[in-house]
């Protein structure tokens, strides 16, 4: 029998669960997207505002890094003590001196005259200071007059200060470094300037310490003329700026139009590189971040200061932004605020994971939800294929429940268990073994009939039980016997009629050698048959058999509205009248001369009698069925290894 293909699949409640699971998960993942998007805008927007605001604190810092020099430049102007007017009056030296070491970023207050006279109060910070000075190890200020006296001869005079800034020595050297205030940038300026007006330098090379710095100067208002400066060391600045760079964790870079550096967080590098006594420019710098900073300058307007994503070296990423300084020192310059971009993401890394984390745990949350409405629709969609398993193999027993609240379930029960009530009352016309066979095998029903070759394996009871108490109970084990050898022998069983019951081979179905299979079945109930009679110990005999082989016509017999399918012809009518003959002369099968033909070469028959059969009493041998030639597995497959002979 060909059976119907199955297919391995995953159960509904799988492919809901996990269709759920998928599309929950999507959610999560997009709900998860838009919230890292969210709080990545959040976060750069917090940073930009945050570089922004600490702008503005670096810019008012960076007026208020030169308010002291511009007090002491007011008071200075208009005091008729102050430099060398005042004789070196040590109140005056000590406030200055106190003032320098209250504002590192002041290098040295200096005064210059018409006549070439100089002189400069400094703090001496370090050993490098004390070296260029010349003065003692414990010296920590210094001042130097330079006097020019009638004849043109300069002289220089050092004097030290110790800690307390009390006096501890006093040089005079000869004159060797021909300084000469007028010829510096801080007196030139200034010196055309009117009274009350502030001139700032670009950065210069100043000579304590000897590094770039920046002047604040003021033309003095005394008789004798002059200019006052204030020198502020680059390196001073940039310490500022690193100080401020600290609290926020960001560089800054302070520059001007040209690109020009005034002051950097990282002090310590700036002094590295002004040691080549050149000034220092963004664009000179081995890294791709400070070259875009001043591009940033000449693309973007002043008054915009959004946040930009620069590249640094090695492809590292860092966020900037650029601010316009007006009023420091004078002049247009710009403070860049730099910070590692990776450091302001790190709060979007733990928005991230902690999004995820959520995630995760609500999906895992869900997992019964989902699993339970799977179930929900699951559980009536496999009653309804247990069902339809069933009414498949025309088991109308159960019925079919209609209680789910699914509207599209709930029809679909409705519709299954009408169409169990139609097949029901069609099967009632339709034998259902038939139907069983044509499902099966794929066969669709046709009315009609055609002539085929038809061995007929005909059972029958002894006439003298031939009643309708002799097929109960034990007589309907003996049917059930020979239908199943039938059914696993590719035959169909067709009928019953009073005592007999009527099998088919090569119909509908074909199969070669026929009368072999209807042998092999007949031998094989007959065996069972024994054994359950033995078994049962009862006195209704098992049938005999009777075997015919010849050409009948088959098919689909009666209406459009009633079908039967069935064989008409005279192998039925021989193999009843055999299988009486059979119970006559006490043979277990008896089968046609044509049955012994066409299966001789795998069964061994014996003639048992010459008897007249059929209306016309024409004469007939009958053949008794003995045994086998060859083992079961090789007559089930109609092979055969010796001949046999028909006696």
């Amino acid at each position: 029998m060909i059976k119907i293909p199955s297919f391995h699949a995953r159960s509904i409640r799988a492919h809901l669960f996990w269709t759920y699971a998928a599309l929950v998960t999507v959610l999560v993942v997009a709900l998860m997207a838009l919230a890292e998007l969210a709080a990545s805008r959040i976060v750069f927007d917090g940073a930009q505002r945050e570089l922004e605001q600490l702008g503005r604190r670096t810019q008012e810092q960076l007026l208020r890094f030169q308010e002291p020099a511009r007090a002491w430049l007011e008071a200075t102007a208009n005091d008729p003590h102050a430099g060398l007017e005042g004789d070196n009056d040590i109140s005056v030296l000590r406030m200055q001196m106190s003032m320098q070491q209250r504002y590192p970023q002041i290098g040295s207050l200096v005064f210059g005259y018409p006549d070439g006279s100089f002189q400069q109060n400094m703090v001496l910070r370090s050993a490098r200071d004390r070296a260029w000075a010349k003065s003692l190890p414990e010296a920590r200020y210094a001042q130097q007059i330079i006097r020019v006296d009638e004849r043109q001869k300069r002289t220089e005079e050092w004097v030290f200060y110790d800690q307390q800034m009390t006096a501890i020595a006093s040089q005079r050297r000869p004159w060797g470094e021909r300084y000469d205030p007028r010829d510096r940038p801080w007196y030139q300026g200034a010196s055309d300037l009117n009274l009350g007006t502030f001139q700032a330098t670009d950065p210069f090379v100043l000579k304590v310490p000897e590094e770039f710095g920046m002047a604040l100067s003021r033309p003095l208002s005394g008789a004798r003329g002059g200019v006052a400066a204030a020198m502020f060391t680059v390196g001073g600045l940039s310490d500022f700026l690193h100080a401020r760079g600290e609290e926020s964790r960001a560089e800054l870079i302070l520059f001007d139009a040209q690109g020009r550096v005034w002051g950097w967080s990282q002090a310590d590098r700036l002094r590295r590189l002004l040691g080549s006594g050149t000034p220092l420019s963004l664009s000179s710098l081995s890294d791709p971040l400070y070259g875009s900073l001043h591009k940033l300058v000449e693309q973007g307007a002043a008054q915009d200061t959004p946040i930009h994503s620069v590249e640094g070296a090695g492809g590292q990423r860092f966020a900037a932004v650029v601010m316009p300084m007006e009023g420091v020192f004078s002049h247009k310059a710009y403070v860049a605020l730099v910070s590692d971009q990776n450091l302001l993401l790190a709060q979007v890394r733990r928005m991230r994971w902690m999004l995820l984390g959520v995630g995760v745990a609500g999906l895992l949350l869900l997992l019964p939800m989902l699993f339970w409405m799977a179930n929900r629709l699951a559980t009536p969609l496999k009653n309804l294929v247990r069902s339809a398993k069933h009414i498949r193999e025309f088991e109308f027993d159960s019925d079919i429940p209609q209680d789910s609240d699914i509207s599209e379930v709930r029809r679909l029960q409705e519709s299954l268990a009408l169409a169990r009530i139609a097949l029901q009352g069609f099967s009632r016309y339709v034998p259902r073994p038939l139907v069983k066979h044509f499902i099966a095998n794929r066969l669709t029903p046709q009315a009609g009939v055609e002539q085929r070759e038809l061995a007929v394996l005909c059972a029958a009871l002894d006439e003298q039980h031939a009643t309708a108490v002799t097929w109960s109970p034990h007589a309907e084990h003996y049917l059930q016997i020979l239908a199943v050898e039938v059914a696993q022998g590719k035959g169909m069983m067709d009928r019953y009629e009073s005592c007999t019951a009527v099998a088919l081979w090569n119909t509908p179905l074909n199969v070669s050698n026929p009368a072999g299979y209807a042998c092999e079945a007949a031998l094989r109930a007959v065996d069972a048959m024994r054994a359950l009679a033995e078994g049962l110990n009862t006195t209704v005999k098992p049938p005999c058999f009777g075997l015919d082989f010849g050409g009948a016509t088959v098919g689909n017999f009666g209406t459009w509205d009633h079908l039967t399918f069935t064989a008409v012809g005279a192998p039925l009518d021989t193999a009843r009248a055999l299988a009486r003959q059979a119970n006559a002369l006490g043979l277990n099968v008896a089968a046609s001369r044509a049955v012994a033909l066409a299966a001789a070469r795998y069964f061994r028959f014996r003639l048992a009698a010459t008897v007249p059969l059929g209306p016309r009493g024409e004469l007939h041998e009958v053949y008794e069925l003995v045994e086998r030639i060859v083992h079961e597995a090789d007559a089930k497959h109609v092979r055969v290894s010796e001949p046999a002979a028909v006696a």
